[in-house]
């Protein structure tokens, strides 16, 4: 999928400020095939030139190179394939997702609430706005008329947080880092004192077996774990990053095998069995031996808040919020919806219904768990009932009836000790505030309900 690069602005005279191209995906198989390529023409001249294999081969010099080669490639192939086949095919399935719950105003009140800044300077760059001081009513007015440039814009930022470009450095570093780690299990195969698998190798004294284990735990939990994340459309550029740390981290890993008393096949076991572990994983047993000092009291102390309150949200998905540093309620309800979607991988519906249950849970607390039998624990049903107590209607909007009834009931069950008309004085006035954020405007704009109910 390409950008609009020959779209034009919204006088439709001139070529729009923002209009620019990418690669579809032909055009990013074909670069990253070839950066895939380049890596092993490299290293092969890598190692023809500098690796000393001749001197120890004299008679016979092509033989260790071929292994080197042939494994190289073999691990860069099987690294670099899951990682072309998502950028080339399912990044633009994930895209898709976006731009079909992102529509028009949708689209337009997502950039309001938290690309502000970004938009009044493409209003600015299209000759929109003047670049003097305007209301916020005005270039929002504006944001409104030109959905045209609010589409394009979405696709810069997009593209800029999450489109090829970023991919590419840690997809490099990915396969020079699979390449280099291949290289050197083949070199040290090769070598003649280093034949024997319980013989000592040529990296820090590490047996063949040893280093094949570790490496290969490492290499299968690369692999695995990115086809995972392509399968759940998740694969984020901070992965690509780890996964080339993670290869990189196998012989100092197998040392800490080597460290420990037990024979060898222990240690190989206890090497791959490492080496499968991903990095947050080590990092844990890392600060438990380094920190063992913090107990459980200090533990039940500083507890995270639970976002396992919110409707839906499972442990699974509290430890994936948690790996990418959400662990608060507060946190859903003020991030970009787009950006979290992106980093955690859920489906981006999903991700606004738990941010639209994060402002409610927000004004009221733990007292908002009180309305999911009601309806009233998103933003979504909590505008449509302000709209009816306002009487303002519309064909767009679904009728509320009895919405008096609706506001005592849910007045009752958030405050059931205070007065009547004090508690319902307060849940009406919440009920404003909710309806008044932009989160909730935007959430009215991108999942309404059906009007025909």
């Amino acid at each position: 999928m390409a950008a609009q690069s020959q779209r034009v602005g919204p006088d439709r005279r001139k070529p729009s400020p923002l209009g620019e191209s990418h690669l579809m995906a032909s055009g990013r198989a074909f670069w990253l095939t070839a950066m895939l390529i380049a890596v092993n023409v490299g290293g092969g001249l890598f190692v023809v030139f500098v690796v000393p294999t001749r001197a120890q081969y004299p008679s016979s010099p092509e033989e260790p190179l071929k292994l080197i080669f042939v494994l190289g490639a073999f691990a860069t192939i099987l690294s670099a394939a899951p990682l072309i086949t998502f950028l080339s095919v399912g990044w633009f399935t994930r895209y898709q997702e976006f731009q079909n719950s992102l529509k028009e105003g949708a689209l337009s009140a997502y950039l309001q609430r938290f690309w502000s800044q970004r938009l009044i300077h493409a209003l600015e760059d299209a000759g929109e706005l003047t670049g003097q001081p305007v209301s916020s009513e005005t270039w929002r007015v504006l944001a409104d008329k030109n959905l045209d440039l609010c589409d394009r814009l979405f696709a810069r930022i997009y593209h800029e947080q999450y489109g090829l470009s970023p991919f590419v450095p840690p997809f490099a570093i990915l396969l020079l880092v699979a390449y280099a780690a291949a290289a050197l299990v083949g070199w040290n195969y090769t070598c003649p004192h280093c034949r024997k698998f319980s013989q000592a190798t040529c990296v820090y004294g590490l047996s063949q077996q040893l280093l094949v284990a570790s490496l290969a735990g490492a290499f299968m939990f690369v692999v695995s774990d990115s086809v995972l994340s392509i399968r759940r459309r998740s694969l984020n550029i901070t992965d690509v990053y780890w996964y080339s740390l993670r290869l990189f981290l196998a012989v100092p890993l197998a040392l800490v095998a080597n460290a420990l008393t037990g024979t060898d096949g222990l240690h190989t076991a206890l090497a791959f069995s490492l080496g499968t572990f991903p990095v947050d994983a080590l990092l844990k047993i890392v600060r438990r031996m380094g920190f063992p000092q913090v107990t459980d009291a200090d533990k039940r102390e500083n507890q995270p808040d639970k976002l396992l309150t919110l409707e839906g949200v499972t442990l699974p998905i509290v430890a994936t919020f948690e790996a990418e540093g959400v662990n608060s309620v507060e946190q859903v309800a003020a991030a970009d919806p787009v950006l979290l979607s992106i980093r955690t991988g859920f489906p981006f519906r999903f991700t606004l219904r738990l941010g639209s249950q994060a402002i409610v849970r927000r004004h009221f607390g733990e007292n908002a768990s009180a309305l999911m039998p009601i309806g009233l624990c998103d933003v979504v049903s909590i505008y449509l009932l302000v709209k009816a107590a306002d009487g303002i209607t519309s064909p767009q909007l679904p009728e509320v009836e009895n919405y008096e009834a609706v506001l005592q009931d849910a007045a009752a069950r958030l405050f059931p000790a205070d007065d009547v008309n004090q508690r319902l004085a307060v849940v009406k006035m919440k009920f404003r505030q909710i309806a008044a954020e932009e989160y909730t405007l935007m959430l009215a704009l991108i999942t309404p309900l059906d009007p025909a109910l």
